[in-house]
Parts: structure tokens; C-alpha cells; sequence
């Protein structure tokens, strides 16, 4: 993005970078406003610390005093370091886990967002890179396009232009979704194709056109034998396992729907396949990637399969983490999704939290916040805003926008890398994540080396942010060609060169239809289907927490215009289900689980799925009679691969809130 600024050096306006290759120039609606979050008159000023059970101001050096006291006595492994992507940067995310490693802090799995889908993804194909989209998903290079479980208008548009280009050219357009969204109607208005599967059946419908591929020799046999491991074992096991008539019944798909689909894969000599995170947010959602991947493979597609572009970047940012400055190995790290039933055992005696709301953003978060605020847990935040987990925390530290610090930024979904420098001042006391935790450590006493387990470690905490930034750059010199070194140096977007591998990134440096690895861990070695058990939920409805198009994380709660676009509360219903619960259209409905429950406005939607209940992305508790979010609703247990978020697994009931007293 680029950053215009007004005369006094105050952000006046974002927009898109002309110059950047995947986004053109244009940014979505919700990064387009993010000038309203800079100015936000909500936005954290001073440090605040709790003194008689309230939050007051107080002086930096007064809440650092604070930290120091209340860890002391505290043994390292009794420090959760909480952290996620509220940060993008490599620099500003990563340097707080400096100093968690000077404490000897434990840290989480990162389970909440795509663990499941990169462990599904990453037993079969080992490195996620996936193909170039701005070169390949152009007509002429492209002669299908799938796009797999991802509502693509609302969270990758700069994708949009690409596939309307494609179906404009005659190229066939297919979008694969559990309900007809945005994408879905989008596409099929370019004269593409929507098909609307079961949910969590993915898998199935994989495991059926990998059967269907074989039986009709559409399978890449010579791809097979030379790039896979097991590929003969993975053909026995699907063939005579799916015919059309289980499939159908599985995914919900019209026999001759399936046959229509397959014939056009078949058929295809360079397709394309995006594969998104939603269907893999599920128990059985490891798998369902797996299987995915499995069917790529079948059709020699691997290299035309994408999920996401991490493993293209190949940059080694442990020297902004410094990780050997721990005193002693670090503890086995917990369960992200599962830190509620953690908390509530009464483990951990302090928590640093940073890019993170918890609170809100994790499952089970009736619990999370319970087990946040326990007395005897010491709780310091560093926000932008008074989020809800802030609310909970002994010491609130301001942090920065992202146009008030420098910081390194590469792609979850394209090949660009950029650096963002400084370019505006912040408006209070506002300290970075860098600035901040080297604040911190500084009082902790580890200055220069002291503290540290071998000598000449280098002074861990009397940093500079734009100093790491080119120290970052420097230790990846010979990841970069010399004009690209120089373009990222000068802030300037740079789509980086490929990367040359040896073999697939899989234990047997193959592409693996079977896996031993997988078997070790207690799955099936080769991929196989199972139902999505709903995590042990006995609702009758499945929820569904579909992307927004107003926030981007919780964040975006705490800022008027982005509240405004979201407006009231609301889900959506089958008419027939509302019928069904006794709530007619534009009533209050209750939805509950074992977890919690929300009270929110029926919308009826006769184009939803039955026995499906949708609402869009976080809801402004401030108009929930039940003041919390839709995690509350949402089971702590995991996905079959990758201890991953269930959050497409949550069953819930409907009913008409009862009248209060």
C-alpha cells in the first residue's frame, strides 16, 4: 500500500501501490480505511496499569516497574508468550519472542488460523510454494481455473480481475463452496460455474475424482511412478472405494453434476487449482486437504496446486528472535486452540500478549477470558486499542499502526516482498513491539550481554527497529539478486525470484501419497474420509462463521466506521429452519452450544443450505445481550492434522430468546 501524508507528516490517505505487481493499485475496503484506525480517538495514548481493580494511566517507567514486580520469583516455563498475526511484519512480530526467549517463556502451536490445512497440505506436497497466480492465472497459460473452498471477494479480491479475465477468454471458472457466496455469484454472473457441496465432504469429493481419474486413464501415470511415493499403494486403496452414487450421497452433488466436473478437469492441460483454509477449519479438515493434494498429484497438477506462497520467501529471521539466547531448551509448547482448558487448570503465573485478541479470537473464549482473568495470573497487553482481552490485563502498553514503525512484510498469497518504513510519527506514547519488549528486557535487567548463556551474544535489547530491519535484510543477502536487494532496501515492492529445491520438502524427498510420517503421528498413512463429527457437539445446526466484508481481525471492532459497515449483529437462515424454531424474519434469534451462547437479529435466506446457520465475521459484542463474540460458541478440540482450529465443526441450536422477568 502507499501512504500519503498532509502537510505536518500525518497520515491523510492509503491506497494501493501503483507499483505492486499483484495488487495494481487498488486495496479492499477494509485496508482502504485503515486511516480511520491511525486516527481513531479510541486508540490507546499512555500506558495503563490496575491499581484497586482498575486500569489508570501511568508513565512508561511506572508500568515497567510494574512488569518487573510481577514476574518476580516467576519461573520461565510459567510464562505464556501469546502472540499472532495482529502484526505481519517479520521484524515487529517476531522480536517480542526475543525477549520470551530470554525468559525462558513458553510458547503456543499457533493452531487457530491453518494449521490443519498446511499439515494436510504439507505431508503430501512438503514446501508450500504452489504456483506463480499473476503469471499463470492469465488466459493462455490457464485452462481451468478451480477455485476450492475460498470466498475469494472477500478475502483475496486482487484474485477477482484474474478469474474475470480468464471466464471473459472462455476459460472455465469453477468455485467449490458450502453455501452460494459472493464468489459463487460473482463467477457464475462471468458465466463460470458454482457447485455447492456438503460440509466438511471435501475430502470425499477429492477421494472421488482421484478414483474416477484412474478409471477413466485421466491419471498422470509417468507423474506418478517418477514424483510420488506411494502412488501405487494410494490407487489401490481409492479404486472401487467411490463410485459416483457414494460420492453424490457424501458431497451432495448431482451424479451427472460430478461427471460434468470431471470431464472438465480431465480434459484440462494446464489448470489451475486455489485451494483455500475454510474446508480444512474442521475435525476431519487435515484430511480434506490431504485429499485435495492427493488428487493434484493423481493428475500430475502438484506444481499447479496452491495454498499459500511462505515456503517461497526462504527468510531466516532467528536473528531477529534470537533463539540461542535461552539459558535452557524451551518447553514443549501448548495448544493455541485449546488455551482455555490450559488456563482454567491453573497453569501459567504470566502471560505477555502481543498481536493477539484472545479473548475474542479464540475458541472456547467464555474460558480464554476466565482463565485471563485469574488472580494469580500477571497479564501485560501491548494494543492498539482497549480490546476485550486487554480489559483483563494487570499492564495495557499503546502500540503502533504499521505506518509508525518500519518493518519487513512477504506475502501469505503472492510472491511480493516489501519494506514499509516509518513514515508517520505516532500520535501518543505509542511504542513499537520492537521498542516496547527491548523496553521491557532492558528493565528485566539484560543488558548488553548479562543474562545470556554464552558470551558475545551481543546486546539483545539496545536495538533499533529500522537497524534490524536492514540486520534482517542482510543475514537473507544471498536469498535476493542485486536489483532486487537494492528495490526492497529503497521500500519498494519486489516480487522475488523462485527458489531452486532439492526434492519435494517431504521426508522421502517425494511427493507422498503415502505417508509414514502421517502413520508415526497416529493418522492413516494414505489418505482416507471420514465425516465431520461436529468436535463431539450435539447441535442441530452447524454454524457457520463466514469471512466480513468490514473487519480484517478484531481490531477493526474498535474503529466507528468499520463498526458502522458491520452493523447490527445478524444471521442467516433457511426460512424453513426459522419456521422450524418458531422465529420469523428480522426477530431476535438465540444461538446456543455446550460453549455459550449469542443473541442476534434472523435474516431469512432461502438460498442458505438447511440445517445451516450463517453470520459474518466478528460481531460488536457492545450489541450482544450476551456482550461476547462467536468464539464463545466454538469447541476447543482440534483438527485431525496439525492441532488446528474446529471452527466450521461448532453445532449450535436456534430458539427465540426467552423473555426476561
Amino acid at each position: 500500500m502507499a501512504v500519503e501524508l498532509d502537510e505536518a507528516g500525518q497520515v491523510e490517505r492509503i491506497r494501493g501501490d501503483r507499483d505492486h505487481q499483484w495488487s495494481r493499485g487498488s486495496l479492499c475496503g477494509k485496508t482502504a480505511s485503515y486511516a480511520d484506525l491511525i486516527h481513531s480517538p479510541d486508540r490507546l495514548q499512555v500506558p495503563l496499569v490496575r491499581r484497586a481493580g482498575e486500569l489508570s494511566p501511568a508513565s512508561w517507567d511506572e508500568a515497567l516497574a510494574v512488569i518487573v514486580e510481577g514476574l518476580e520469583g516467576v519461573q520461565g516455563e510459567d510464562i505464556l508468550a501469546l502472540n499472532y498475526a495482529g502484526n505481519m511484519g517479520l521484524v515487529q512480530r517476531r522480536f517480542p519472542m526475543r525477549l520470551m526467549h530470554a525468559l525462558g517463556a513458553t510458547g503456543h502451536d499457533y493452531g487457530v488460523c491453518d494449521a490443519a490445512a498446511e499439515a494436510g497440505y504439507q505431508s503430501v506436497n512438503g514446501r508450500s510454494v504452489g504456483p506463480d497466480l499473476d503469471e499463470e492465472a492469465v488466459p493462455g497459460r490457464c485452462d481451468l481455473f478451480l477455485l476450492w473452498g475460498s470466498d475469494a471477494k472477500r478475502t483475496t479480491p486482487h484474485l477477482l480481475p484474474r478469474l474475470k479475465a480468464l471466464a471473459a477468454a472462455g476459460v472455465p471458472v469453477y468455485v467449490i463452496d458450502i453455501y452460494r457466496s459472493e464468489t459463487v455469484e460473482v463467477v457464475e454472473a462471468w458465466g463460470g460455474r458454482g457447485l455447492i457441496v456438503h460440509p466438511g465432504s471435501d475430502g470425499a469429493l477429492a477421494l472421488g475424482l482421484c478414483m474416477r481419474a484412474f478409471d477413466e486413464r485421466a491419471a498422470d501415470l509417468a507423474f506418478l511412478k517418477e514424483r510420488c511415493e506411494g502412488g501405487a499403494e494410494f490407487r489401490a486403496e481409492v479404486t472401487g472405494a467411490w463410485p459416483l452414487e457414494r460420492v453424490s450421497r457424501e458431497t451432495g452433488l448431482g451424479e451427472e453434476e460430478l461427471k460434468e466436473l470431471s470431464s472438465a478437469l480431465f480434459a484440462a492441460r494446464s489448470p489451475l487449482v486455489k485451494a483455500g483454509i475454510g474446508f480444512a477449519r474442521r475435525r476431519n479438515g487435515g484430511e480434506n486437504m490431504r485429499a485435495v493434494a492427493s488428487f493434484a498429484a493423481t493428475m500430475g497438477w502438484s506444481d499447479r496446486l496452491f495454498f499459500q506462497t511462505g515456503d517461497h520467501f526462504g527468510l531466516d529471521d532467528t536473528i531477529i528472535s534470537r533463539p540461542e539466547i535461552r539459558s535452557q531448551p524451551a518447553p514443549p509448547s501448548v495448544s493455541q486452540v485449546g488455551l482455555g482448558r490450559i488456563l482454567a487448570s491453573g497453569r501459567f503465573r504470566a502471560a505477555f500478549v502481543w498481536g493477539h485478541n484472545p479473548a475474542a479470537t479464540l475458541p472456547d473464549s467464555l474460558r480464554v477470558r476466565e482463565g485471563l482473568a485469574r488472580e494469580d495470573l500477571f497479564l501485560v497487553v501491548h494494543e492498539l486499542f482497549m480490546t476485550e482481552t486487554a480489559k483483563l490485563a494487570d499492564v495495557v502498553l499503546p502500540a503502533t499502526a504499521v505506518t509508525e514503525h518500519s518493518d519487513v512484510f512477504r506475502s501469505y498469497g503472492h510472491r511480493t516482498l516489501q519494506v514499509g518504513w516509518k513514515s508517520s510519527a505516532p500520535p501518543g506514547e505509542q511504542r513499537s513491539n520492537v521498542d516496547c519488549f527491548a523496553a521491557i528486557g532492558r528493565a528485566l535487567g539484560f543488558v548488553g550481554d548479562k543474562g545470556f548463556p554464552t558470551d558475545g551474544s551481543g546486546p539483545a535489547f539496545e536495538v533499533d527497529e529500522d537497524v534490524l530491519v536492514g540486520e534482517l535484510l542482510a543475514a537473507n543477502r544471498a536469498r535476493f539478486r542485486d536489483d532486487e536487494y537494492h528495490r526492497a532496501v529503497a521500500g519498494e515492492p519486489v516480487k522475488l525470484a523462485p527458489r531452486t529445491f532439492e526434492g519435494e520438502g517431504t521426508p522421502s524427498g517425494k511427493i507422498e501419497l503415502a505417508s509414514a510420517a502421517v502413520e508415526a503421528g497416529g493418522g492413516s498413512r494414505v489418505v482416507g474420509w471420514t465425516p465431520d463429527d461436529g468436535a463431539g457437539m450435539r447441535g442441530t445446526f452447524r454454524l457457520v462463521s463466514a469471512p466480513s466484508t468490514a473487519t480484517h481481525n478484531s481490531t477493526f471492532m474498535h474503529v466507528s466506521r468499520h463498526r458502522a459497515r458491520l452493523g447490527e449483529p445478524r444471521a442467516r437462515v433457511h426460512p424453513l429452519d426459522l419456521e422450524s424454531v418458531g422465529v420469523l424474519d428480522g426477530a431476535l434469534l438465540r444461538i446456543s452450544s455446550e460453549f455459550g451462547a449469542v443473541t442476534v437479529r434472523a435474516i431469512a435466506d432461502p438460498a442458505l443450505p438447511r440445517k445451516m446457520v450463517r453470520v459474518d465475521g466478528f460481531l460488536n459484542e457492545d450489541l450482544v445481550p450476551e456482550a461476547v463474540g462467536i468464539n464463545a460458541l466454538v469447541s476447543p478440540e482440534t483438527s485431525d492434522l496439525g492441532g488446528g482450529n474446529v471452527l466450521y465443526s461448532t453445532r449450535v441450536e436456534l430458539e427465540a430468546p426467552k423473555e426476561r422477568a
